[in-house]
């Protein structure tokens, strides 16, 4: 892991306070450690803002026990650049007409300081966390994203992001920070247990925002407030976000919850539906089966439904019907397998490393992906 300079990571956390954006203050994101806040009165539930996975992942790998000492001993590298809080100034500050350099300083440093571990495979064995999507980070229009993923530099290093582009294979995605993080395994075999065993009063429910344009969200509420089976909680009337319980409880009370792309083909809703043991229902292939594919099952049946999203908007086809045609033992068996995966799809909390039961979660998934990545082109 390179020793970057402070203004690459963790001064951008000291900056916190409207000082790489006027109007945003996110230093009760940064708390704990990239987990936000601490829910009152839970165990292992915290205030989590998506956008925090490179602060996450950097203290992961700070404690990490198989660091190597010198480059030489290393099969792969981490450059702990925060570059989604970096791009913040890109996007929406002060930078916002050099977009296109973003990223540009780190890539200078490393050609003068990263020596022969840099120029060994181009880049191939390195890697770099981001919690943004792909798309704001490579400029596809003129009016939205930066240049980072388009730098020469970088062309060869693999990309741990929440969303990538499919046909871009160093993008890697990598499942979207959720608002459970437990700090043992007991903690978690405790969550799991009550998953099992939540009492599900819904066929279906839907978590988000309603939305001005018609589509395929709109085409989903609707038929949500049209049948009693399903529970819609709306977004635009509660910030979802920063209330993990009030999201969590309804998830809990659903069988199924219902997946539409959001502003990009990806939802964070999906990993907070899968630890509450809801079975996704997806409605694009690029939703999810084309995109974590280090951390969910190849077998997508197994797991979740896919509508085609043509189908419900022009076929009337009705999801209470598609999902009602589910035996019961045909549930419980994808929901056995949702909770066999809960571990790999939370970012643990301060793990000891003297429990006796060993789980290997998100980070862990990820980081052995790096690893054979790196190998492969050694």
């Amino acid at each position: 892991m390179y020793d970057l300079p402070e203004k690459f990571n963790t001064l951008l956390l000291k900056n916190c306070s409207r000082e790489i954006v006027p109007w945003l203050d996110f230093c009760a994101h940064v708390q704990n450690g990239g987990f936000g806040r601490a829910v009152e009165n839970t165990t292992g539930w915290f205030a989590t803002d998506l956008y925090m996975a490179e602060v996450v992942f950097h203290k992961r790998m700070m404690g990490y026990s198989c660091l190597a000492k010198s480059m030489e001993e290393a099969d792969a590298f981490f450059v702990p650049y925060y570059s989604g809080l970096d791009a913040l100034r890109f996007l929406y500050g002060r930078d916002k007409d050099r977009a296109a350099e973003h990223g540009s300083e780190v890539v200078a440093w490393l050609e003068e300081h990263g020596g022969s571990g840099w120029r060994k495979n181009g880049g191939a064995d390195h890697f770099i966390v981001t919690g943004r999507t792909a798309w704001d980070l490579c400029m596809v229009t003129r009016g939205w994203g930066t240049g980072l993923l388009e730098l020469r530099a970088l062309e060869n290093v693999t990309v741990l992001c929440v969303e990538g582009r499919t046909w871009v294979n160093r993008e890697q995605a990598v499942p979207y920070l959720t608002s459970f993080h437990p700090g043992s395994v007991q903690g978690l075999r405790e969550w799991t247990g009550r998953v099992r065993d939540s009492d599900r009063k819904f066929l279906f429910a839907f978590v988000g925002a309603e939305r001005k344009e018609v589509g395929l969200r709109q085409e989903i509420i609707q038929q949500c407030r049209n049948s009693t089976k399903c529970d819609f909680l709306n977004c635009r009337e509660m910030k979802c976000r920063h209330e993990p319980m009030a999201i969590i409880n309804k998830l809990l009370k659903a069988e199924f919850c219902l997946q539409p792309p959001g502003d990009s083909p990806t939802r964070r809703s999906t990993f907070d539906g899968l630890i509450a043991g809801c079975i996704p229902v997806f409605f694009r292939n690029d939703s999810a089966y084309q995109q974590y594919t280090w951390h969910l099952p190849l077998d997508a049946d197994s797991y979740s439904v896919f509508i085609p999203e043509e189908r419900l908007v022009s076929e009337n086809v009705r999801i209470e019907n598609v999902l009602g045609s589910y035996s019961r033992e045909r549930k419980r068996r994808m929901r056995e397998k949702i909770v066999g995966i809960i571990p790999q799809m939370v970012y643990m909390n301060n793990v000891s490393s003297g429990e006796d039961e060993v789980v290997k979660d998100a980070f862990d998934l990820s980081l052995e992906g790096v690893l054979r990545r790196a190998k492969g082109i050694q």
